[in-house]
């Protein structure tokens, strides 16, 4: 097949995603020399340094004094001027013979247009050479030439095909850093001001984990990668979606459970569904091959009307909780296009209207933000070739809209990708927490665009204490409430907020003897829940161990509060009620929660 041209900026790769993604990011990786020797990348350290340097042997008049040098701008931008450098290191001597004279002719072809056009055109190739040459070759060797035009599919899927490879070769040409090279870009892009706001549990201690992972390390780990989706393709598996595959796309829900007490909560997630909702779409719920034996539990699941119970294959991977059984799904699924709920969530809009939300039309896939921010120092980012951003929160997997054909089919890449990121917990265990961050790792690798709902959760709960004491001065909030996304007639409208569309009881499924009339009776929320840049969020996000916590930084914002900042943050502790409008405590969508609390509680 034929081999894709390599891109030599980051802001020119196919797929690179959105601006601010496009940074000249290695603007920051030549940290202070006297940190580490020169304070060069010893794998950039060729392509720093311009050309009549390495030539002459004479130092570089800016190269120690601009230690953010644009590596990737000399390489690129600098290479007329570089050619231009070679051409006047020449000597001729002015020639008073006629342009006749053989003299002559020699000095009137260096120095024509054309002469310089192939110097340029030389030195850049020489450019491009180098590139190449930093990228190790077992790298390329290992993932880059397997990927081939398989017989039978459609000039389209062979296309497809080829741009994977072409992303799969951006992968592995990506910069290969230790944590000091990248430690300044990624503090500067994911301020620890900023994370240390939105405190996780899970970061905490992983720091000299993270800092262990070397370059060949990070080598092995996309290797891996590549491996895994070689191994795909060879058990006859699509990595690419492509019409042959399926006929019409089809719509769906995929839910997953099947042991203890998910099958109650499966029943209030169905009955919510075909009773109060009346949401038509098919349903597949997904369990492992030890559960579910007894054929009386299956049919009352089916029971509730177009319901399937499939069973997937092996059960844990080296003891982990088996986060892997969703993705396993999306990939077995029959649907193209479709909407997944953890067991534990409650949906609160008929899920058919996600599929036609701005946010989904965009990239085909939506994911929800969950409450914490990512770790600067984190070495997925070096994995991944990327520095770290907050321009996304981490996702919150416990529901999700996909559609397998997005990306021009590279979403199914994307989730074969996934698969190996989660049945790998000795690589990414300690780097990530579950499912959650394997999908948005996915499409970074691939240089894919997804979306992120536009409005960040509020916590549901009620004032009564863990073991349901009431208490009015305590609010725990036990439960994340999702808001929907941006229907197509209010696309333009920056009024509109989305009515609540999932209720993710992700704690309170863990607490017994709670008051069931106090279990979701008021949501604490950011006044303003859309900003998207996080260095102007005063609204911070706790995870206590208990509750999901919501607290103001600074004073209100409201212009007429004490020592007002006038940006109209603030906290806001209400009943759930008004969350479903100006008449919520007759909604029935409310009222149907009311009537499932009692049920929820009794689930031991």
């Amino acid at each position: 097949m034929v081999e894709p041209n390599i891109k030599m900026s980051n802001m020119t790769r196919r797929g690179s995603g959105s601006p601010r993604e496009s940074k000249d990011w290695t603007t920051m990786t030549a940290i202070d020399p006297e940190r580490r020797g020169s304070g060069v990348n010893p794998e950039m350290a060729g392509l720093m340094a311009p050309l009549s340097d390495r030539d002459s042997g004479t130092p570089s008049h800016d190269h120690h004094s601009d230690p953010l040098l644009n590596a990737w701008g000399r390489r690129t931008g600098g290479a007329e001027a570089t050619a231009q450098g070679r051409f006047n290191q020449f000597s001729f001597p002015t020639s008073r013979t006629s342009s006749n004279a053989p003299s002559g002719r020699f000095s009137m072809i260096l120095q024509s247009k054309l002469f310089r056009n192939i110097a340029v055109l030389t030195t850049s190739l020489l450019l491009i050479l180098s590139v190449l040459h930093t990228t190790k070759p077992e790298v390329l060797g290992s993932g880059l030439k397997y990927m081939s035009n398989l017989p039978g599919l459609s000039r389209l899927a062979q296309q497809e095909i080829r741009s994977l490879d072409e992303r799969l070769r951006d992968l592995m040409t990506r910069p290969v850093l230790e944590q000091w090279e990248l430690e300044l870009t990624n503090r500067y892009q994911c301020p620890m001001y900023t994370y240390s706001r939105m405190t996780y549990f899970f970061h905490e201690g992983k720091e000299e984990q993270w800092k262990s992972i070397g370059r060949d390390d990070i080598r092995k780990y996309r290797n891996k990668m590549i491996s895994h989706l070689k191994e795909v393709e060879e058990s006859g598996e699509p990595l690419v979606w492509t019409p042959a595959l399926g006929g019409p796309y089809k719509r769906g829900i995929i839910l997953t459970g099947g042991e203890g007490s998910t099958i109650p909560r499966l029943h209030i997630l169905l009955k919510m569904l075909r009773k109060t909702l009346g949401c038509t779409l098919p349903i597949e719920i997904y369990h492992f091959p030890d559960e579910m034996e007894d054929e009386a539990v299956r049919n009352e699941l089916i029971a509730w009307g177009d319901v399937s119970v499939v069973k997937l294959g092996a059960k844990t991977f080296n003891g982990e909780k088996n986060w892997h059984i969703k993705n396993a799904a999306f990939i077995q699924s029959e649907f193209t296009e479709f909407v997944y709920m953890d067991s534990d969530n409650i949906p609160l809009v008929d899920p058919a209207e996600h599929f036609e939300s701005v946010e989904f039309k965009e990239n085909r896939s939506v994911f929800w933000p969950d409450l914490n921010k990512d770790h600067p120092d984190n070495a997925i980012w070096r994995i991944l070739g990327r520095p770290c951003s907050d321009e996304h929160w981490p996702a919150e997997a416990g529901q999700v809209v996909y559609d397998k054909r997005g990306n021009n089919g590279l979403n199914l890449a994307v989730l074969h990708l996934a698969n190996h990121m989660m049945t790998s917990p000795d690589l990414y265990g300690f780097l990530g927490y579950g499912d959650k961050d394997t999908f948005r790792w996915s499409f970074y690798a691939l240089g894919l665009p997804y979306q992120q709902a536009p409005r960040q959760f509020a916590s549901t709960g009620g004032f009564q204490r863990q073991g349901g004491e009431p208490d009015p001065s305590y609010f725990c909030g036990h439960s994340m409430l999702h808001w929907g996304l941006t229907p197509q007639n209010k696309r333009n409208d920056p009024s509109y907020h989305p009515p609540p569309a999932f209720l993710h009881t992700i704690l309170s499924k863990h607490r017994k003897n709670l008051d069931p009339a106090k279990l979701w009776s008021h949501v604490r929320k950011p006044r303003l829940d859309g900003i998207s840049e996080p260095t102007l969020t005063r609204t911070l996000y706790e995870f206590t161990g208990d509750c999901f916590a919501i607290t103001l930084k600074g004073p209100d914002g409201l212009p007429n509060s004490t020592n007002s900042m006038r940006d109209y943050q603030g906290v806001l502790t209400e009943p759930l009620s008004t969350v479903f409008g100006p008449n919520g405590e007759t909604d029935e969508i409310y009222l149907a929660l009311m009537d499932i609390a009692p049920t929820f509680v009794a689930i031991a």
